[in-house]
């Protein structure tokens, strides 16, 4: 996976869990100057060592996204596989980090584990951990139904999820903004499998005083709402639009 280097030369030292066999979270300055967000009482965990002293990396490719791709890797004491994330470190992906983060403590949202500042190929990357989720996606499944379509009661208990993982998103006042059957993943392969969202590439957060705060048209075509394509500005309740597509596919 090219060469992973450590951010700073006073990082290039064992890792905790290499120290003490226990992971630890190092809360660290966002680069945009804002304080580290929180997930309950836990502060946003970015580590500056080389992500190779924690995890084997895989060649494994389980995504490539416009934003980056997504490879296996293993925990080094543990041997647990998880889904690691590669992003250029822009602003852009530090609040898809950020966001993502801080609403993963949801048993619908995909958790993030660990982030990890290095640099890659000689470009500066953020390397999000996240928990590997084994059963592919939910556009998956719609297609291996071909003309059949779900039960009633399947439908129901698919969409019970989106929804209650969007209404999570929705009272921390952050709009998804690309709800869609690739970005609803499965745990497993079982038929029963908990679905989960992910994917904060398009993600916002909405000020409560200027509620109508978006304006940027980002979207997928056929699931996005119209609103989000004209001239003025929208609000987080676009994900409803697209959860009514899904709802319909289904």
């Amino acid at each position: 996976m090219g060469n992973i280097e450590s951010t700073r030369t006073d990082d290039k030292q064992k890792s905790p869990s290499q120290k003490t066999g226990k992971r630890k979270s190092i809360p660290k300055q966002s680069k945009t100057g804002s304080s580290p967000l929180r997930r309950g009482s836990s502060e946003m965990p970015y580590h500056t060592y080389p992500v190779t002293q924690d995890y084997r990396i895989s060649r494994k490719v389980l995504g490539v996204g416009i934003n980056g791709k997504v490879v296996e890797c293993e925990h080094r004491i543990t041997g647990e596989k998880y889904a690691l994330k590669v992003l250029r470190d822009v602003p852009k992906a530090r609040r898809e980090v950020d966001l993502h983060y801080m609403a993963s403590g949801h048993p619908n949202i995909v958790e993030i584990v660990d982030v990890y500042e290095n640099s890659y190929n000689n470009v500066q990357c953020l390397l999000v951990v996240m928990e590997s989720m084994k059963g592919g996606e939910l556009f998956n499944r719609i297609q291996e139904r071909g003309q059949n379509a779900f039960t009633e009661r399947e439908a129901a208990s698919i969409m019970f999820e989106i929804c209650s993982a969007v209404a999570h998103l929705h009272k921390m006042n952050i709009a998804h903004r690309d709800i869609k059957p690739e970005n609803l993943l499965y745990v497993d392969s079982s038929p029963n499998a908990r679905l989960k969202l992910t994917d904060f590439g398009f993600a916002k957060r909405t000020d409560e005083s200027e509620p109508l705060g978006l304006a940027t048209a980002c979207y997928t075509p056929y699931y996005c709402a119209p609103e989000v394509l004209g001239a003025e500005k929208y609000d987080k309740s676009c994900d409803l639009w697209s959860i009514g597509v899904v709802m319909y596919i289904l």
